[in-house]
């Protein structure tokens, strides 16, 4: 099973253009160093989501923005036993690659509070194509 597994990652990352990943996301994507992007009729959005040096954010970094109609994130974690999380939309005005940077904690007049002991966290991008056909993509985060 375990051998299947690594020739279908494998065989996914061949199809896929993609950029290498550092943040940690689930374990094909991890063994394939590629990032993941979604298709349609040849055409690509990229989403690279990497930890910032200090771990206490996670950049997210999208490419080929002019494939999509619309695109949004959610992040999502445990810290304490409470429920957290960051979200947004891009504004695709802004070019063809863009990014975000999703704080794990809470900043109010300059003053920001980082969350320790993160776990079970969770990035889902939602994606609408040009013709209106919708995505969703999740990764997995380990801090």
């Amino acid at each position: 099973m375990k051998i299947l597994s690594l020739v279908l990652a494998v065989l996914f990352s061949l199809f896929v253009l993609s950029e290498t990943v550092e943040a940690k996301v689930l374990p094909q994507a991890k063994k394939s160093g590629k990032t993941t992007t979604v298709k349609t009729a040849g055409k690509t959005i990229g989403v690279s989501p990497k930890l910032r040096a200090d771990r206490k954010a996670l950049n997210v970094y999208f490419s080929n923005l002019q494939n999509a109609q619309s695109v949004s994130y959610f992040l999502t974690y445990s810290q304490g036993g409470q429920q957290e999380g960051a979200g947004g939309s891009l504004n695709l005005a802004g070019g063809s690659s863009q990014s975000a940077e999703l704080l794990f904690g809470t900043c109010s007049k300059n003053v920001c509070r980082y969350h320790t002991n993160i776990k079970d966290g969770k990035l889902e991008v939602t994606y609408t194509s040009k013709s209106g056909k919708k995505y969703l993509k999740r990764y997995k985060i380990k801090v």
